[in-house]
């Protein structure tokens, strides 16, 4: 009789801060014991269609495509030190605005069977005023959610 495994793919959104690179260790765990994939999946936000002109003519186009760069370059060495170890990742890359709704249609659409990702730690009237993605992520979806706190170590 063979061992069913639970999980085949494990997204982890990533945004570029250490709380949200915190995830990847549990998900590298939890790859592991099931033969799982993870993807490492990262929603771009680029200036929004109403000031492209303002942002020409202020110049940064080229800081916008050196921050998308630099992030692809972030992404790809997380994909090849978890390569280097055995880990079966790719990276998925998503350019748009409502970064929770973009997670939740990527993933309902993937068949994504967890998804392992940071809180930000917010609280309060923080958390009010900016809203969670986490939870934004938990109620847009049917896979389950593994929330890592930013204060859980490594």
């Amino acid at each position: 009789m063979s061992e069913q495994k639970r999980y085949k793919r494990i997204c982890v959104p990533i945004d570029g801060s250490g709380w949200a690179k915190r995830a990847v260790p549990h998900a590298v765990d939890i790859a592991r014991m099931n033969g799982a994939e993870i993807i490492l999946l990262h929603v771009f936000r680029p200036p929004a269609a109403e000031f492209l002109d303002q942002v020409a003519l202020a110049g940064q186009d080229a800081q916008i495509d050196a921050a998308r760069q630099q992030m692809k370059q972030y992404l790809m060495g997380i994909r090849n030190e978890l390569r280097e170890e055995g880990v079966d990742v790719r990276v998925q890359w998503i350019e748009g605005h409502g970064v929770a709704h973009l997670i939740c249609d990527y993933i309902n659409g993937e068949g994504v069977d967890l998804v392992v990702m940071s809180t930000h730690g917010r609280t309060g009237i923080a958390r009010f005023l900016f809203g969670s993605v986490a939870n934004q992520v938990m109620q847009g979806i049917k896979a389950p959610v593994m929330l890592i706190r930013p204060d859980d170590a490594d």
